[in-house]
């Protein structure tokens, strides 16, 4: 999918030739296991994924090429990109059935179970990357399509959090989705997790107060939302019994402990400046972490850009920039998940990037009382 132009090719990121297609071959893997004669190959997802991603990530490098700004509207308007985003539903709902069915219906050994139903958690969390992408999207099509790989994430709610509450408090200590400086991942994620909830249902009842409504109001969204992701947990455990509502159970914990790992690692101790008159700044490139690793630009559908993404929110994944004015993490995606569940090793890979990137002035600290060097403390934004 090389561009021709008159100067020759325009070196294209391979993320822009491929599109989304490689989140949808990561969820077929359990297929590929299963084919492969199963018992310790319904592993194989995970084994892959984290076992040789994060070296292969390395060895593979950085990929830090930017669509040309002349091509961007080509880019941005093809179809193609679209169509790798609705291809993923129809393998998620399949990688769903065909796991519930060889896990509950037929014989098979613990560990095979185990190695499966991880695996199928995985490759439907991995979708998140792409719902998120679709739901930014104006197209109502899109967006419907996005909340259906949700639902069957456990996530319903990520639409109206996302949408209409992180990318207004992001990097502001308003967001729960922004991790501190000296916040452990483990402290964070319960603090995420939990709060993320409650403020997609504070955000619909603010918006229905606004009409004149209550929140229990049929113009709900959250409600809708809801009904929804309750609609695939009967159908699957009417279907299947009761041991789907464990496995749907995996389906719900899984993704969003992916999910709050990627929050994590994308503003982590940064925040906007409070202006005169009591409003933050606009989010700029400097308020994100980003990451040019390949691989994981690959598998998280370019989500690691996310510089780029919070200035330019409605730019879709296929044009990203890697943006040289953000602060970068030291690895890849798929190697800094395992830092950030080791405290130690999280602090000493990213506090030395973090602290040279706060001397510049440019950014606000975000921190834990009594986590932050003295020379930072006077300005940051402490809680």
């Amino acid at each position: 999918m090389d561009v021709a132009l008159d100067q020759g090719k325009v070196r294209l990121s391979p993320l822009t030739k491929v599109g989304a297609i490689p989140v949808s071959l990561t969820a077929l893997l359990p297929f590929v296991g299963y084919a492969l004669g199963g018992g310790m190959w319904h592993w194989l997802t995970i084994v892959l994924l984290f076992g040789v991603g994060p070296f292969l990530d390395r060895w593979l490098g950085e990929d830090n090429a930017n669509v040309p700004a002349h091509l961007e509207r080509q880019y941005e308007q093809s179809l193609y990109y679209r169509l790798t985003l609705w291809l993923y539903l129809p393998v998620q709902i399949a990688l769903v059935l065909f796991s519930y069915h060889v896990i509950i219906d037929t014989d098979m050994a613990l560990h095979a179970q185990i190695g499966l139903a991880l695996s199928m958690a995985v490759g439907v969390g991995f979708g998140a990357t792409l719902a998120h992408e679709l739901c930014h999207h104006p197209s109502r099509l899109d967006r419907f399509i996005g909340v259906q790989v949700l639902c069957l994430c456990g996530m319903a709610n990520f639409l109206v959090y996302h949408n209409y509450g992180h990318h207004n408090v992001v990097a502001t200590p308003d967001d729960p989705g922004s991790a501190r400086y000296g916040e452990s991942f483990w402290q964070f994620t319960v603090r995420n997790i939990s709060r993320k909830f409650v403020m997609s249902w504070q955000i619909e009842a603010q918006r229905l107060r606004r009409l004149g409504r209550g929140w229990l109001s049929p113009r709900n969204l959250m409600i809708w939302l809801t009904l929804n992701e309750l609609a695939w947990v009967v159908g699957l455990t009417w279907y299947f019994g009761p041991l789907a509502l464990a496995l749907f159970a995996l389906q719900y914990a899984a993704p969003r402990f992916l999910l709050s790992v990627g929050d994590y690692l994308e503003h982590y101790g940064l925040s906007r400046r409070k202006l005169p008159n009591g409003e933050y700044e606009p989010p700029r490139a400097i308020h994100s972490w980003d990451d040019s690793y390949m691989l994981s630009n690959f598998l998280f559908t370019a989500v690691d850009r996310h510089a780029d993404h919070h200035e330019n929110s409605g730019r879709p994944f296929q044009i990203l920039r890697v943006r040289p004015e953000a602060p970068r993490l030291p690895y890849g995606y798929l190697t800094m998940i395992f830092a950030a569940f080791v405290p130690p090793v999280w602090r000493r890979l990213v506090h030395p990037v973090l602290e040279a990137f706060y001397e510049k002035g440019e950014v606000v600290p975000h921190a834990l009382p009594g986590a932050l060097p003295e020379r930072f403390v006077a300005g940051a934004h402490i809680h």
